[in-house]
């Protein structure tokens, strides 16, 4: 795999020739191509943000106060299984096709799985969220698209991409679903147990675990705007805070469900 060896750049001298050739026959036609590759852009950068608008503002929230937050996670990584599956095995090449599918999973991006992702550092400790956003957004991100990157360079064409980038797409998709349907569970776990993760490195507080987070902040916000809390209130933020169990008695070990935050709306 010589890139710089004579045939290399015989070919190279070749597709340069043809290329003037081409300009000399048809004036204007790389300036065609070009305006039609920013006309391209653009409309794809219009439905990707139009996508991601309605969504942010409809979807998102439908999704976590109806199904919560362990369904909302599954739900991008599902649809990457789909469209891995359909434009690399089913309709391969279909520009329409990849497209609308590639606008809607950058939206989707946007606007469903980033915001659920940033939910899940609640119940964790100030040390342990910084540690996780460096190894995902920096290191894991970076090496993420290096790899993917290498992968189109090596392949250099759309028909090799598609023979040499369908296993890795697909595996990774379906390792993303594992991941997300774990992480899901694990979430509701810790938020019924009222734990914070990282926080046996810590002195850490009734008031400091994720219930107890949220308590004050509702505690706060009411204080501010003049209002009285009642007694239902009262009961709902004590639960947050993690001394009372749902049943209303005061054992402390019974963590409230998430639903209890809705009561206080």
């Amino acid at each position: 795999l010589d890139r710089f060896g004579e045939d290399s750049l015989r070919n190279d001298a070749s597709e340069i020739s043809a290329s003037v050739a081409l300009e000399a026959a048809a004036p204007g036609f790389h300036s065609y191509i070009a305006n039609t590759f920013a006309q391209f852009m653009g409309r794809y950068g219009q439905l990707t943000n139009i996508l991601s608008l309605i969504l942010s503002f409809f979807a998102f929230p439908y999704l976590m106060k109806t199904r919560g937050l362990r369904s909302t996670l599954r739900i991008f990584p599902s649809l990457l299984v789909f469209v891995s599956i359909l434009t690399y095995m089913a309709l391969p090449m279909n520009l329409p096709v990849l497209f609308v599918s590639v606008s809607l999973l950058k939206a989707m991006t946007y606007s469903i799985n980033d915001p659920a992702k940033e939910i899940l550092y609640i119940p964790t400790s100030d040390a342990i969220k910084f540690r996780a956003k460096f190894w995902i957004d920096v290191v894991g991100a970076r090496i993420a698209k290096a790899l993917a990157s290498s992968i189109n360079t090596y392949a250099g064409s759309a028909d090799r991409i598609i023979k040499y980038g369908t296993i890795p797409s697909v595996v990774t998709s379906l390792g993303l679903f594992a991941v997300c349907y774990w992480v899901g569970i694990e979430f509701d776990g810790l938020l019924e147990r009222g734990q914070v993760v990282g926080s046996g490195d810590e002195d850490v507080t009734d008031a400091d675990d994720a219930y107890g987070i949220i308590g004050g902040e509702i505690a706060t916000y009411e204080a501010e705007q003049g209002m009285l809390l009642g007694d239902e209130d009262e009961a709902v933020i004590e639960s947050l805070k993690g001394r009372r169990g749902n049943n209303g008695r005061g054992d402390g070990n019974g963590g409230p469900s998430i639903e209890l935050v809705a009561q206080l709306s």
